[in-house]
């Protein structure tokens, strides 16, 4: 029996349109605010004004799953409507579609919970786990990132892969068995104040409700209250005899909740953008060797160029204005205010990255140093800890790999190779995978150097080096020492010539070890 087409299950799917164009990485986010006050939780460093915009961010899903249910997750998350839109077009093409076993259905539900549980011990840990799957889907939003696909050679891009692969056969099947934020929502959502009814007397116990329901739950009860349940509300309109309902009206609901998460939305990340960034210094650290002027600079977000204009006053940083950007608003929203306001107070840009936002965070960083080189040839305001006080002391700018055609990528033989280089604290270590003449992936597999400066470099050279096909490519300023250990990490395991400027040692001192053939 096919489903009646209503009036609401038609709102749903505009909302989800709506939803998937302006806020397409509010789960994203949700999960990266967690990341964030767990990391302070642990780390025992609350920071007030991030404290309370992770929780404004948490209160956009948290809250309305408590009152309403589920429904940011069948109303509202664009990773939930990508599977949809793969599983119908799956349900006119395949035309295959079978129910999971219940008995594995329910063993495999409990794995969302070891995924939430295992993102944490990562984050605790400081385990790089690269981009996530939900990471992954967020990159290629926009047309102009499918310019380079090397995210898919990523764990992440091949969990997404299978993830779009099963929806063609089974609905939800990320949402059911591997979401960390649908863990979350299922906890809370028997929470919820508004229940559906199903009086077991007045069904003839055809099963449609059951059979219909994205999550394979099973309806053959009075009271509906599961914690899986998406809100779709398709178990309601499938009945030919309308025994399902939801009290209060499943339309006062509908326009509840989505008003709720709407305005909460608007409060937790549009309003804070809006407000004007302080530019009080508190602490006012030594700037001897800035000099006064207005300085412009840029820097990689996560979609494109970030541009600031830095003014220097009595020699001191006095006012940063962000010029252009072209990252999403709720992202780069969220790290503008806090990284200014950093960099201000601190008078320094060895500043920590805002959780949920770090790639706009780091393309803002990057872009404040920058300008801020302009104002010395010494580099003066490089944080301290990627400065060395001997001759070594190189920048991007005296990279000796520039334009070294020699550096080039050709007769490579497929297979995975390893190699080290030499980073700022240490050595970085590498995994490289060749297929069909072209590297198509770089792993760090250990490291040494600060975070915040490591992972300002690696996403920045390791695609830069697939994309070009070359070790021809730029240092990330602020992270050359970085940078050129990577570089030389990689020249190392392809048994190529590299001189790395963070010491003496060339890339072709130690050869790359060959792991296996293709």
């Amino acid at each position: 029996m096919k489903e009646k087409i209503s009036t609401t299950l038609i709102i749903r799917r505009i909302i989800q349109v709506i939803a998937f164009i302006l806020i397409p990485g509010l789960f994203a986010s949700s999960l990266n605010a967690i990341q964030s006050i767990i990391m302070m939780l642990v780390n025992m460093q609350l920071n007030a004004s991030q404290l309370l915009g992770d929780l404004l961010l948490l209160a956009v899903t948290i809250i309305p799953t408590i009152i309403f249910g589920r429904y940011f997750c069948g109303y509202f998350c664009s990773f939930g409507l990508m599977q949809d839109v793969f599983s119908t077009i799956g349900k006119y093409t395949i035309k295959f579609k079978k129910r999971i076993p219940k008995s594995i259905d329910h063993i495999l539900k409990y794995m969302k919970y070891v995924v939430l549980g295992g993102l944490i011990v990562l984050w605790v840990f400081h385990i790089d786990y690269g981009k996530g799957p939900w990471e992954v889907f967020a990159n290629y939003l926009s047309l102009s990132s499918w310019k380079d696909l090397s995210s898919f050679m990523t764990w992440g891009g091949f969990v997404l892969i299978l993830v779009i692969i099963s929806s063609l056969f089974y609905e939800r099947v990320f949402c059911r068995y591997l979401c960390p934020m649908g863990a979350i929502y299922a906890l809370l959502s028997p929470m919820y104040f508004f229940e559906k009814y199903k009086p077991t007397e007045k069904c003839r116990s055809c099963k449609l409700c059951s059979m219909t329901c994205p999550m394979q739950i099973d309806l053959c009860k009075d009271v509906i209250t599961s914690g899986e349940c998406i809100e779709c509300q398709r178990c309601i309109y499938v009945c030919p005899r309308d025994n399902i309902s939801l009290k209060p009206d499943k339309h006062i609901v509908t326009a509840a909740s989505t008003a709720a998460i709407a305005s909460l939305y608007y409060a937790g990340t549009i309003l804070p953008a809006t407000l004007p960034t302080s530019s009080t210094i508190t602490s006012q650290a030594a700037s001897a060797n800035l000099k006064d002027g207005t300085y412009t600079g840029s820097g990689q977000g996560f979609r494109g160029t970030t541009s600031v204009k830095v003014v220097v006053s009595n020699k001191k940083i006095s006012s940063i204005t962000v010029t252009s950007y072209q990252d999403d608003e709720q992202y780069f929203s969220r790290a503008k205010t806090s990284i200014i306001n950093a960099v201000l107070s601190s008078q320094s840009t060895d500043v920590d990255t805002v959780s949920g936002a770090t790639y706009s965070s780091q393309g803002l960083i990057e872009a404040i140093k920058n300008a801020l080189n302009e104002t010395s040839s010494s580099n003066a305001t490089t944080p301290d800890d990627q400065i060395q006080s001997s001759d070594d002391n190189q920048t991007q700018d005296n990279d000796t790999s520039s334009n070294d055609a020699s550096l080039d990528f050709s007769n490579l033989k497929d297979g995975t190779y390893t190699g080290n280089g030499q980073g700022f604290r240490g050595t970085i270590s590498s995994s490289v995978v060749v297929k069909n003449g072209k590297v198509t992936s770089i792993t760090i597999t250990s490291y040494q150097d600060d975070d915040q400066f490591f992972n300002c470099a690696k996403s920045s050279v390791i695609n830069s080096i697939i994309s070009n096909q070359s070790l021809n490519v730029d240092a990330v300023s602020g992270a050359t020492f970085s940078s050129n250990g990577i570089k030389e990490s990689v020249s190392n395991a392809l048994g190529m010539t590299y001189t790395n400027t963070n010491s003496s040692t060339e890339g072709n001192h130690h050869k790359g070890y060959h792991h296996d053939y293709h």
